[in-house]
C-alpha cells in the first residue's frame, strides 16, 4: 500500500512538472514577455502548493500507518 500511494504521489507531481514544462515551452516559442511568465506562475502556484501539502500529508500518514 505504501508503494502504491508513493507511485500515485510521484505521478501527480510528474504531471504537474510536465504541465509547467509545456506552458513554459509555449511561452518561449511565442517569445512571450516576462510578464506572461509571472502571470502563469501566479495562476499555477496555489495549485502546486496545495498538491505539495497533500502529497506530504499522504506520505507521512502512510508511513505512520505502515
Amino acid at each position: 500500500m505504501v508503494i502504491t500511494i508513493l507511485i500515485i504521489v510521484l505521478l501527480v507531481n510528474l504531471l504537474e512538472g510536465l504541465y509547467l514544462l509545456t506552458k513554459c515551452w509555449h511561452l518561449k516559442k511565442n517569445n512571450a514577455p516576462d510578464k506572461e511568465y509571472k502571470k502563469m506562475i501566479d495562476k499555477v502556484a496555489p495549485i502546486l502548493s496545495w498538491t505539495m501539502i497533500i502529497s506530504v500529508i499522504l506520505l507521512v500518514g502512510t508511513f505512520i500507518v505502515a
